[in-house]
This record gives structure tokens, sequence and C-alpha cells, in this order.
């Protein structure tokens, strides 16, 4: 019997590639709208590893991710693309399939949105212009502007093991009853070097409500003129526990208490060389009123792990402080692992540790 080796190798290779996946091989730029008329039509029709680009202009069409791994991205900036929802039932991008971190969403302005109903009923809208569930976009150089909830979230609603990730983005004069521009609950939002401005909270939460078991982060970001008309002017947490780090408070105002932050129930957020700009701009919580310029925190490596915490409280459990302003990241707080015998925490057990054994014996 005649065997083609040829034919072999290349039914072999074919198989190699669909079990690794073959998205390297397959990988596809989509142009909207040349190569698909709508941006749907484009998500629909790509495949994990897939590039979208719109072309600039103004759209109105909602857009669901279908829980796959691609990058939408403008082909011109957020100045120049528009997601346009002031004419769409309800929130202008969905990511509720389980996207991951390589889900990618770069460079739109999403403007005009009104949430979606479909949680709480007619007239109960959230996620203005974002509705994120159990899912972890990267959402990279957009502006939210204008969008509005009835309920929860004016910009973006993110919920139940959500982790999303924002970069560079800007939300401004977006409003709803909690969290003017964005409502988190059971969810780890991360912010980095994102600005909100104007945003306003009917109740709580001007910019930021994070509800039950939220641990966000916040690294540079700016929170400017927000206002709640009952207590967190920019940031209203309950029960949760968020951490920022080199972030500005500048005249964001409650009409009740925590003009810039305001800790409710089993909250306690941790702050590293943040600055509060204007008097309005007060922390209120379970320590009393607290402004910046008393709070001393930075990264802590104890246990062999990384936590932000107050100078004193991390030398009194026996941590070693970074200094202030330093922050828990990988690529830039290393902690050292603990070592049995390792006294003076050097990361060897050596003469220098039998020194310091001698001298807690004497």
């Amino acid at each position: 019997m005649h065997i083609n080796h040829r034919s072999r190798s290349l039914t072999l290779l074919a198989a190699f590639a669909a079990m690794w996946g073959g998205s390297s091989l397959s990988a596809a730029t989509i142009q909207v709208p040349s190569d698909a008329r709508t941006i749907q039509g484009a998500v629909d029709a790509a495949s994990n590893g897939d590039v979208i680009i719109v072309a600039a202009g103004i759209w109105h069409e909602t857009i669901n991710m279908k829980g796959k791994a691609i990058v939408l991205k403008s082909a011109d900036g957020p100045e120049a693309t528009v997601l346009d929802g002031r004419t769409l039932p309800g929130s202008i991008v969905y990511c509720i399939e389980g996207e991951s971190r390589e889900t990618g969403i770069e460079g739109f302005t999403l403007r005009g949105g009104t949430g979606d109903s479909s949680v709480y009923g007619p007239g109960q809208a959230v996620g203005g212009a974002m509705f994120i569930v159990g899912s972890s976009p990267r959402v990279n150089d957009c502006i939210f502007e204008n969008n509005t909830a009835t309920l929860q979230g004016g910009a973006v609603y993110s919920v139940r093991d959500a982790h999303p990730s924002f970069t560079n983005c800007i939300f401004r004069r977006n409003a709803s009853e909690k969290g003017g521009a964005v409502f988190s609950l059971l969810s780890n939002c991360r912010f980095m070097d994102c600005t909100f401005i104007g945003n306003l909270a009917r109740f709580s939460g001007g910019a930021i409500f994070n509800s039950s078991h939220c641990s966000p982060t916040f690294m540079s970001c700016r929170f400017l003129s927000n206002q709640a008309l009952y207590n967190g002017g920019a940031i209203y947490d309950y029960e949760s526990h968020g951490s920022l780090s080199r972030c500005t408070f500048e005249r964001n105002s409650a009409a009740f208490k925590g003009g810039a932050v305001y800790s409710s129930y089993r909250s306690d957020p941790v702050f590293a060389e943040c600055r509060f700009e204007t008097p309005s701009d007060e922390i209120v919580g379970r320590r009393g009123v607290r402004m910046a310029s008393i709070i001393q925190s930075g990264a802590c490596c104890l246990g062999g792990g990384c936590i932000v915490a107050e100078k004193e409280s991390c030398i009194e459990a026996g941590g070693a402080f970074s200094g202030n302003g330093s922050i828990c990241e990988p690529t830039i707080t290393l902690c050292p692992t603990s070592v049995e015998g390792d006294l003076n925490r050097d990361g060897d057990v050596d003469r220098r540790d039998m020194a310091v054994l001698m001298m807690l014996w004497k």
C-alpha cells in the first residue's frame, strides 16, 4: 500500500493547529464598514485573535462582544469615533458572556447611553454606556460622556465576579442614582490614569459606587468636580476595600458627608500618596474625618505577600514597609519569600541571623 507522506504531514499539521486554537495562523483584521457594514456584524464574523478596526464617524448600534477574545478599536481615536446610544433601547456595549482580558475595546467615545432595564424592570435602567457581568474586558483610551441610568452606573455597570480594567479613560458628565460614572457589585474594577470629571449621583457615589465585596484599584486617577446629593462626592464604599495610589481629588462635594470618599458599612479603603486639593474633599468613614495630608500608606511586605497599609500598622504587624506611595504591583514591589530562620528578613539564613538570635537571648 502506498502512503502519501506529504498528505499525512499536512493532515498532522492541521490537527495540531486545531488543537492549539490556530489563532496565530488565522488572525484577521476586519475593517468597518468596508469588510462589514456594522460593528456588530464584524463582531459576529470575528474569531478569537481577530482585530476589528472601525472608521471614524458616529455609530448608532448596540454591540455585544459575544465572549470573543478580539480587539475592537477605532481607526482615528475617541474624538473622531463615537458610539452614540441616544436612539438605543439598552446599553451601548455588552460584555456578558465571560469575556477575558483578551477582549479589548480601544479608542471610542461612548455617548448618550441610557442603560439596560432587563435587571430591575422598566424605568430602572443600569449601565448607561456599558453593561458588564462576570467578564473582564480591557478598555483603553475611551471617553464616557453624557450617559445616564435611572438606577445604577451612569456610564458603567460591573457586577458578579467582573474584573474589567480601564486605562487612560475619561468619565465626564455621567449621571445616575448610585455611581454617577461607575457602579460595581461583587466586582473588582481596575482604573489606571483615568479622569472622572463632573459626574453626578442623585444618591451616593458621584463618580464611583462600590457595593458589597468590591476591591477596586485606582492608580494615578483624577477626581474633579464630582457630586453626590447625599454621601460620597467622588467615591462611596459599602462593604468594600479599595486601594488608591497617587490619586488627586479636587472640588468634589457631597450634600451630607464625604466630599471625596465616604466609607460606610465594613469599608476601609487604603490610600498611598493621594492629594486632596480643596476643603470639601474630605474622607469620612469608620475612623472619622481624615485628610490626605495625614495619610501615610504604602506597600507592606507581610507573610510573603503584599498589602497596602499605613507605615505604623505595617511595622506593628512585623512587616517590611516599602515607603509612602509605594504600591503592591508585581512589577514594582517584589516582596521576599519568607525563609525559616531568616530573623533579619534579608532573604538568607546566615551569621547575621545568629547575631540577632543571640541579642534576643540576652
